[in-house]
């Protein structure tokens, strides 16, 4: 699982710990109306002395959430929220020597989550930020430790489903018009392993089913100023390092298994979305993996066993920029991989038959008017490997179509 899944897991059961949840019953109706005026602050600071065997910082800001779950038969709901207020999380973790180091804020305008198991889910919401920023940051400055995580997360609009053994149909709309950052900051002498993360999106919808029938229609629109994932780690020894960053304005994820899939998407941003990693170590060994990834509209369509039908429409005039930058020495020939990626408009579908045939079908329209920069920089002295790519592409669509095992 990669470091940005991880992360997006934890902020999902961080925003669910904190949400009222609706009552499970054989059948579940359930509305919920949400409206934040104000502002939401989460700020932890942990110092801790040397010799600690593991300290931890998370901070958890969400202007507005909700939960629903119903495991024994349907959930029909509805819900709209509202955050007009600004959005702040903050985890700072100071300190000598620690084995085991943590730092990891998620902020969060909106947040929604909805499951049923062996039932159907019916559902319809949506979700506005028009207030001001949802910003996470992660800090960390310690001496040495033998594992060191740092991670922040922000979004406007949060929203995930899940069906399994039951049809899933939703119809979501989320609109933003603030802009979303999350940045981590980590300064350290030596560690063990060390990974660094931040993850920003303006909109954003996940789902997952199984043995279901899916009719999923989204709008996403974007119109704030940015969108934007900073990772900057300073240390001055590491023995395997992995640092990413990821920035979007709408994304949207539909994955499915054993049951037909209908979706409708549109998407539409003006927001400027920059992933920035920066990496320095005077001293590395084992492999430092470096990645930054940006993009303004993005929808990945994945189904096993049976047949899709897309109509995904994208439109994106903000700029979209990735860098990524590594400077440092190995003394015992350390390897540097690195990946730059940044895309206007990315869409990519996937359909796999394990007995029969299965087809992916429909028709995708994409449309880019903003400028693409894709930056990878490799310094490294006396290192064994070096391997860097960068990417900018307009426009990206993909279809694939396979049986298991080919």
């Amino acid at each position: 699982m990669s470091l940005i899944t991880r992360l997006a897991a934890a902020a999902g059961l961080a925003a669910a710990l904190a949400a009222p949840v609706f009552a499970q019953t054989t059948k579940t109706a359930a509305l919920n109306g949400q409206l934040n005026w104000g502002d939401v602050v989460a700020d932890i600071n942990v110092v801790t002395r040397d010799g600690a065997r593991s300290a931890a910082a998370v901070a958890t800001a969400a202007g507005n959430s909700v939960s629903g779950a119903n495991l024994t038969g349907d959930l029909d709901a509805g819900s709209e929220q509202t955050m007009s207020g600004a959005t702040f999380a903050y985890a700072t973790l100071h300190g000598g020597n620690v084995t085991h180091a943590n730092a990891m804020s998620t902020a969060q305008a909106n947040t929604l989550q909805a499951q049923t198991m062996n039932g159907a889910l019916n559902l319809t919401a949506e979700q506005i930020a028009d207030g001001g920023d949802a910003l996470a940051r992660s800090r960390v400055n310690i001496r040495n430790a033998k594992t060191l995580s740092a991670v922040s997360s922000a979004a406007s609009n949060n929203a995930a489903t899940a069906a399994h053994h039951g049809d899933l149909n939703v119809a979501i709309t989320q609109s933003a018009s603030n802009s979303a950052y999350a940045i981590t900051d980590v300064d350290a002498c030596c560690t063990g392993q060390t990974a660094a993360g931040a993850s920003a999106a303006i909109n954003t919808w996940s789902s997952s089913s199984s043995t279901s029938t899916v009719n999923a229609q989204y709008k996403q629109t974007s119109t704030g100023a940015a969108s934007e994932a900073i990772a900057d780690v300073y240390q001055n020894r590491a023995y395997g390092l992995t640092a990413a960053t990821t920035a979007a304005a709408n994304s949207a994820s539909i994955a499915n298994e054993w049951g037909y899939v209908q979706t409708r998407g549109r998407q539409t941003s003006s927001t400027n979305v920059k992933a920035d990693t920066r990496i320095t170590l005077p001293d590395f060994s084992g492999t430092t993996s470096i990645s930054a990834y940006g993009v303004g509209n993005s929808t990945l369509a994945t189904n096993v066993g049976s047949d899709m039908v897309v109509d995904i429409a994208q439109l994106n005039t903000g700029g979209v920029d990735a860098n990524a930058q590594f400077t440092g020495a190995s003394y015992d020939h350390g390897d540097v991989v690195m990946a730059s990626t940044a895309i206007g408009n990315g869409f990519t579908g996937y359909v796999c038959s394990q007995c029969g045939d299965a087809a992916l079908t429909g028709a995708v329209s994409q449309t880019n008017g903003g400028n693409i920069l894709s930056i990878g920089s490799i310094t490294a002295n006396g290192a064994g490997a070096i391997v860097g790519s960068a990417s900018a592409i307009g426009n990206s669509a993909t279809f694939i179509t396979t049986q298991k095992g080919h």
